[in-house]
């Protein structure tokens, strides 16, 4: 497996259940089971996957009973076609949860590096090539589970550079690699909304919204979620709104936005707040302040992934109800980054043209929410 995010450690804690000798390559060890963006798992449509993941014996629905901080069933008016389980995760304790998961299942090694080349032999896919230079040989097959860092770059006004997200190194060689045996790749971009420090907001004139009582538990093999076993309080998100003073920042720095003026005619997942601006004139949004966890004094503004230069990010932000005096932690940015065009996958999602090599996650094209 190659990558430790989402799909990555669900394909190899499978691979691991079923008895198969599994080696997990990822840069960073400690970021194994990372959220890299929106703190929460569920919703329409995409709670319905957990549990036919939770069904496989797989990971997610597990971890996010132990480790959400808010849980709701969404559409529970309508049928249970519309209904979307939903929750709000601390991002520490998901992450241990995961790492700790793995490291406890047998037949699987977790190897901290980069992959920068396939090995293959007679038109099959053998193994990897690591940035040391080592091969790691297998007999089963190989997933790339690589999310954005595909010659992934970050977009932040008009400054441009190679990154899978924040922080991490983008990976250069596999989309090379991949370019060589003809696949037809394509560039997504999405985004991130800047973190506010959760102290500096004024909470006391927005909405709150309040989790489910008593909660619903995503996974088939549990009855009750964490939360209930250490009588623990579910925390509540917030609700405020985009106005005229925030649309006119936009419209007028335009100019300083590479990410989104590429983007008004390109995919539309996670849709930026400029965008939106772009497509629905001064119409207001629903911006949902949401807790990164217990113990994080940052809170995640869902609704206005952004991309303006920092400064201007600070001032959109502090024009909106309740974030008058809000300071920004981390500013909002944008990726671009390689997918694969899933059309070239079996539907065990092994590639066509290179047998014993399967593609999972963002690399095909999805959304990864």
């Amino acid at each position: 497996m190659v990558g430790g995010g989402h799909a990555g450690t669900e394909a190899a804690a499978a691979a691991s259940r079923m008895g198969c000798q599994t080696v997990l390559v990822t840069q960073k060890l400690e970021t194994i089971g990372e959220m890299s963006c929106n703190p929460s798992f569920g919703g329409i449509g995409k709670g319905h996957l957990m549990k036919e993941i939770d069904a496989l014996d797989g990971v997610c629905a597990r971890a996010s009973d132990e480790s959400g901080i808010q849980y709701k069933i969404l559409n529970r008016r309508k049928g249970p076609a519309v209904q979307g389980p939903r929750a709000q995760i601390d991002r520490d304790l998901y992450k241990s949860f995961i790492q700790k998961e793995l490291h406890n299942l047998e037949n699987l090694d977790l190897v901290p590096d980069t992959v920068e080349d396939l090995v293959m032999k007679n038109g099959q896919c053998l193994g990897v090539k690591l940035s040391t230079g080592q091969e790691i040989h297998c007999s089963g097959g190989v997933i790339l589970t690589t999310g954005t860092f595909l010659r992934g770059c970050i977009n932040i006004g008009m400054d441009k550079y190679p990154a899978g997200r924040m922080g991490d190194e983008a990976v250069n060689g596999l989309s090379n690699t991949l370019d060589k045996l003809g696949f037809k790749l394509g560039r997504l971009k999405t985004g991130t909304p800047p973190r506010i420090k959760k102290s500096t907001i004024d909470f006391s004139h927005l909405e709150a919204n309040h989790g489910d009582d008593p909660p619903v538990p995503f996974s088939f093999l549990n009855e009750s979620v964490w939360l209930e076993h250490e009588h623990i309080d579910q925390v509540p998100c917030h609700l405020t709104h985009t106005n005229d003073q925030v649309n006119q920042i936009i419209l007028d720095n335009m100019h300083q936005n590479r990410h989104v003026t590429e983007e008004v005619t390109g995919p539309r997942y996670c849709p930026s707040i400029e965008s939106k601006v772009l497509r629905f004139g001064f119409k207001k949004h629903q911006i949902w302040l949401e807790p990164e966890g217990f113990h994080h004094d940052l809170v995640y503004p869902q609704g206005i992934s952004c991309t303006l230069p920092q400064d201007l990010q600070q001032k959109l932000i502090n024009e909106i109800e309740g974030l008058e005096n809000a300071k920004m932690i981390k500013p909002g940015y944008g990726v671009e980054y390689d997918f694969v065009d899933p059309r070239q996958l079996m539907p065990t999602l092994e590639t066509k043209i290179l047998p014993g090599l399967f593609l999972a996650g963002q690399i095909n094209g999805t959304t990864g929410k």
